[in-house]
């Protein structure tokens, strides 16, 4: 695995998997790529780390936000 994953790549490797992204631009004025929950599952299904940390990961970063939110 490179160290070196652009937006460009992350883009590909999602329209490979059949998930939607967005592009926005934060307050900073920097461009994102965003993914929603669905399409983070999808890839975690794909993880070269294995499916179940994967998916830890994205329940932990799920956990946070809402935290975060007071959701």
């Amino acid at each position: 695995m490179t160290d070196n994953f652009t937006d460009a790549d992350a883009k590909a490797l999602c329209a490979e998997l059949g998930i939607e992204t967005k592009t926005v631009t934060d307050t900073f004025g920097r461009t994102l790529l965003v993914i929603n929950e669905a399409g983070m599952r999808k890839l975690a299904d794909h993880s070269p780390y294995g499916a179940p940390a994967a998916h830890a990961k994205v329940d932990q970063i799920f956990a946070a936000a809402r935290d975060a939110h007071g959701l």
